[in-house]
C-alpha cells in the first residue's frame, strides 16, 4: 500500500523525515566498504595484474568512509534542527496565548504592561530558534554537496575501475563485478541526497515565510 503523503508538514516533521532518508545511505556506504574489502582481497592477490586497481580501492574505501561520517554530521544536525523546531513551535504557541490574553486586557494597562514584559523575552527566543535553524539548514547544504562531490567524483573512479579491470587477466569478472556494484552504489546515494534534498529546500522555504 502507498503511503499517503503529509500535506504542508511542520518543519520538525520535515527535518525528522530528513533524518529517517539517511539509514538507506548508511546502509550503501557499508555495502561499499565490503566492496572495498573485496576489492582490495583480489588486488593483492593478483599482483601485478591487478596494481592499477590499487588507488581504485582506496578511492572507495574513502567514501564509504566519507558518506558514512558525513550521512552521521547530517542526521545529528537534522535532529538538532527538529528540537529546535519543536522549542521554536512551543515559545510561538506561547506568544500566540499571551496575545489573546492582551486583547482581552486592553483597559487595563498595569496587567497588558506585565503581559508585554513577558511577551518579550519569548519574541527575542523565537528570533534565536529561527536564526539557528537557518544556520542547520546553509550547514546541511554544505554536508551535502560534500556528498555530491564524491558522487561525481565516483562516476570517473567507474570508468577507470573498468578500463583496469579489463587488464586484469582471470580476475576480470571479479573487478567489473566490483566496479558494477561501485556504481550501483553511488546512483543509491544520488538518488537518496535528491530526496533528502528536496526536504531541505522545502524546509529552507518554510523558514523563509516564518
Amino acid at each position: 500500500m502507498q503511503m499517503m503523503k503529509i500535506q504542508n508538514p511542520p518543519t520538525f516533521v520535515l527535518a525528522a523525515l530528513l533524518a529517517g532518508k539517511l539509514y538507506r545511505m548508511l546502509e550503501t556506504a557499508h555495502t561499499m566498504s565490503i566492496s572495498s574489502s573485496n576489492a582490495k582481497c583480489i588486488s593483492i592477490r593478483g599482483g601485478d595484474k591487478t596494481a592499477g586497481f590499487k588507488p581504485i580501492t582506496d578511492f572507495i574505501s574513502d567514501m564509504a568512509k566519507d558518506t558514512i561520517s558525513i550521512s552521521s554530521k547530517i542526521n545529528a544536525t537534522a535532529l538538532q534542527f527538529s528540537i529546535t523546531a519543536v522549542n521554536e513551535k512551543r515559545a510561538f504557541s506561547a506568544l500566540q496565548n499571551f496575545n489573546k490574553v492582551k486583547q482581552r486586557l486592553e483597559d487595563d494597562d498595569e496587567k497588558s504592561n506585565h503581559i508585554d514584559a513577558l511577551m518579550q523575552p519569548l519574541n527575542l527566543k523565537i528570533n534565536v530558534l529561527r536564526e539557528e535553524q537557518c544556520a542547520y539548514c546553509k550547514y546541511l547544504e554544505s554536508l551535502f554537496e560534500e556528498i555530491t562531490q564524491r558522487i561525481r567524483a565516483a562516476r570517473i573512479i567507474v570508468t577507470n575501475s573498468r578500463t583496469e579491470a579489463s587488464r586484469a587477466g582471470e580476475y576480470k569478472a571479479n573487478l567489473f563485478s566490483i566496479a558494477d556494484d561501485l556504481e550501483l552504489c553511488s546512483q543509491s546515494i544520488n538518488e537518496e541526497i535528491k530526496r533528502c534534498k528536496q526536504y531541505l529546500d522545502d524546509l529552507i522555504n518554510m523558514i523563509g515565510k516564518q
